[in-house]
């Protein structure tokens, strides 16, 4: 339900829509006052799993919305930004999200990099599937495709985006506790590419 009611609305919302459309034109050549409830109905319906889709925003979208951050601050380099967007036990995993996790001095080196040779001349994300896990956390499966300062093509990478909820009820924010570098040219990275 979170998927298609809270994260993507519009399939439902056109299916509903599509609904009222048929029992209008049936109601039209029937005239009955019944059928022109049961569309209206459909169309409220449709405009209601619209309104509850923008104004429910599911730990999936607040990742999405952490990734994207993360992938421009990492693109101009601000390092103490993109820092920030992280958990003070936040960890690293190259490979797999099962491997081994590097600390969070291992995520600012990598961060650092991008101010020095690994530059970001040029990005694009060539994909972004985000998912909601449970109530407070997110996860987002992110592509890029990346040209570095001492790249000579193209590099594209995949990343899973792992964000939750901290901080109390009352004032709660989202941070990223893991970062997974997924593939490098199609494989599993290095750990000393930094």
């Amino acid at each position: 339900m979170t998927r298609w009611l809270y994260e993507n609305p519009v399939p439902l919302a056109v299916l509903l829509g599509a609904v009222a459309v048929f029992l209008a034109f049936r109601a039209l050549s029937s005239g009955e006052r019944r059928t022109w409830l049961a569309a209206g109905t459909a169309v409220a319906l449709a405009l209601g799993a619209l309104a509850i889709g923008k104004w429910i925003v599911t730990p999936g979208e607040e990742a999405r919305v952490i990734a994207e951050d993360l992938v421009a601050y990492a693109e101009t380099a601000d390092v103490d930004a993109a820092a920030a967007l992280f958990t003070g036990n936040a960890v690293l995993n190259y490979g797999r999200r099962e491997s081994q996790g590097l600390s969070i001095q291992a995520i600012r080196r990598a961060l650092e990099s991008l101010a020095a040779a690994n530059r970001i001349e040029s990005n694009r994300i060539t994909r972004l599937v985000y998912r909601t896990l449970d109530e407070s956390t997110g996860e987002v499966e992110l592509s890029c495709s990346t040209m570095t300062a001492r790249s000579t093509m193209v590099v594209p990478t995949n990343w899973i985006v792992r964000v939750r909820r901290t901080g109390g009820t009352g004032s709660p924010s989202w941070k990223i506790d893991r970062l997974t570098f997924e593939s490098l040219f199609g494989k599993a990275p290095p750990q000393n590419l930094w």
